[in-house]
């Protein structure tokens, strides 16, 4: 075999292989490419649907879904780092918010004595309350037994 013969036979087969690989190419990148249209489809159904859903529950449960962003937005703004302006201007607000709420609580519970004190109950009173009513099902309970064995005797 001649050298020519060689040239040409290696002509062929390097012919042969790039079509090979050129056709594998174009498969490959078709199977590639179907692939990549179903899971971007899948992906905007699941979308859809995850929408609709979250649609339905919000109608289904709107506390419910009040509250939960609510809480997310409590998470995200506790995640988030403070920036210097946000420090100067609420400084003082969380001792504010804090003795404020004390005060109210204070006031409520002086509120709420006054009131039970002015209607006669208070603690002392309520200590009697209890023994006369412990005191009274104790006697009603020994009179009860009482009778029941003066009855089964008597028969």
């Amino acid at each position: 075999m001649s050298v020519k013969d060689k040239t040409e036979q290696a002509k062929a087969s390097v012919t042969q292989a790039y079509a090979d690989a050129k056709d594998n190419a174009k498969a490959a990148y078709g199977n590639a490419r179907e692939k990549a249209v179903e899971a971007y489809d899948s992906a905007r159904q699941g979308a859809r649907d995850a929408r609709r859903k979250t649609g339905e529950g919000i109608q289904d449960n709107p506390l419910l879904a009040l509250g939960g962003g609510l809480a997310l937005g409590l998470i995200i703004g506790a995640l988030l780092p403070r920036s210097d302006r946000e420090r100067k201007a609420l400084s003082n607000v969380g001792g504010d918010i804090n003795r404020r709420a004390h005060s109210a609580y204070d006031a409520a519970k002086g509120a709420g004595k006054a009131t039970l004190a002015d209607r006669g109950l208070t603690t002392d009173r309520g200590e009697n309350v209890l023994r006369d009513i412990v005191k009274g099902a104790a006697d009603a309970v020994r009179q009860s037994t009482d009778a029941a064995i003066d009855a089964a005797k008597r028969k």
